[in-house]
């Protein structure tokens, strides 16, 4: 049987998730004044604080009331952003099939991809923010230098192999390795 206090967190767990998935994971409080963001900060120490005195033997009761004003701190954030003209997360994204069956997602942040991941929970998917690609990407200096060089150009194949040396990269033609490497 549950007891109140656990009745009291799940209950607030789904207000934080609700939360979440309208104006992203952690961004929330970003968008407040500083004052009201520490005044939450400070209600989700107590909470956690009375959660952990509960599990040493502390009040049940004290759980259940730092629950009560924590679901107010989400609301007032979730006001206080509002009233200040701030826009929920978009959760944009792009998803197209892989050869293997799943979806290859990319999100235009940490929010599009938690909203993706509420919407679709059992998709399999590889999912992508677009920070996290440019990561990868920079790692591959020769394929970026390479569709600098050819506007248009357009990746219809790519593996990596052992065998390949990608700091020299393939065999250019004579004539255009010297533009190659003069636009690098």
């Amino acid at each position: 049987m549950k007891t109140r206090s656990q009745i009291a967190i799940e209950a607030l767990d789904d207000v934080a998730s609700h939360m979440e998935a309208k104006w992203g994971v952690d961004r929330l409080p970003k968008l407040v004044p500083v004052d009201l963001a520490e005044k939450f900060h400070r209600q989700v120490a107590k909470l956690n604080d009375a959660i952990s005195d509960e599990c040493t033997g502390g009040s049940i009761a004290n759980v259940e009331y730092e629950a009560k004003r924590m679901f107010n701190a989400w609301m007032a954030l979730d006001e206080a952003a509002l009233a200040a003209g701030q826009a929920p997360a978009t959760g944009q994204w792009m998803a197209a099939r892989m050869s293997d069956g799943r979806s290859l997602v990319i999100c235009d942040g940490l929010e599009g991809a938690h909203v993706w991941r509420q919407q679709n929970p059992d998709q399999p998917a590889a999912l992508w923010t677009l920070e996290e690609i440019v990561k990868v990407l920079e790692g591959f200096d020769l394929v970026n230098r390479t569709k600098h060089l050819f506007e248009g150009a357009v990746v219809e194949d790519a593996r990596a192999s052992r065998r390949v040396n990608w700091a020299r990269g393939d065999e250019l033609p004579d004539d255009m390795r010297n533009s190659y490497l003069a636009a690098g």
